[in-house]
Parts: structure tokens; C-alpha cells; sequence
């Protein structure tokens, strides 16, 4: 794993454990794009690398995320995560991939992918 992946690995630990944004937030260049099922921030660069980890980190009282595979060729990696979390006390439980693209300045894209669906039925239970 490359000292970049693994920058990010950290600083979205940083994020889960004590809510620090910033650090992840610094990560990313300037006109970044970042997209889940759920949300989008394009061109917003660290501004909105901001406000996509704080509205994530808020939406759980506690996550935790851990990695199963990363597949790297040259500015591009892929993530396979599980995260374990509580929503207003419930535990919850999802996978999915997310896609790291690096450039000049830091972090160009970030995508992640997962069902969105699956987690909203495990909140409704």
C-alpha cells in the first residue's frame, strides 16, 4: 500500500474515532469531486471534502471502518471497506468501495459505492 492510501486509511480513522474533518479534509486538491449514493460535491475542492466528512461523521453516533482489499495502479486506488456503526443507538452494519484518484495537489476524486437502500432498512428495523 502505497504512504498516500494509507494517509487516507488514517485520517478517515482520525474522522470516525474523534469527528477531526480537517485532516481529512486537507487531503483533497482544489476542484476535488466527491459523490456517494447519497451526495455530491463537485469542484468544491477542500471546502466540500468539509462538509461531505462532516455530514458523514454526523450521521453516525459511532463507525468504525475496516478494509479488506485495496487495489492500486498508478493515481488510482480502490478500496473495499465493511463499517460498523450505531444510528441513534442502533447497530448497522455495510460494505462497500470506494475509488481514491490522485493528483497534483492531493486527492482529484473521491466515489464511493454501497446500497444505500440495504442501510436504510437496517435503521428502519
Amino acid at each position: 500500500m502505497t504512504d498516500r492510501v494509507q494517509q487516507f486509511i488514517d485520517a478517515l480513522g482520525k474522522l470516525e474515532a474523534d469527528s477531526d474533518v480537517d485532516t481529512i479534509a486537507g487531503l483533497f486538491a482544489d476542484g476535488a469531486d466527491i459523490s456517494n449514493p447519497l451526495t455530491k460535491h463537485a469542484g468544491e475542492g477542500e471546502a466540500g471534502a468539509a462538509t461531505f466528512w462532516s455530514s458523514y461523521r454526523t450521521t453516525f453516533d459511532t463507525i468504525r471502518s475496516t478494509f479488506r482489499n485495496i487495489v492500486e495502479a498508478g493515481d488510482v486506488a480502490c478500496l473495499e471497506w465493511t463499517s460498523e456503526a450505531t444510528i441513534k443507538g442502533q447497530d448497522v452494519r455495510y460494505g462497500g468501495v470506494s475509488v481514491l484518484e490522485f493528483g497534483e495537489g492531493g486527492l482529484t476524486a473521491f466515489r464511493t459505492y454501497f446500497d444505500s437502500a440495504t442501510l436504510g432498512q437496517q435503521v428502519k428495523r
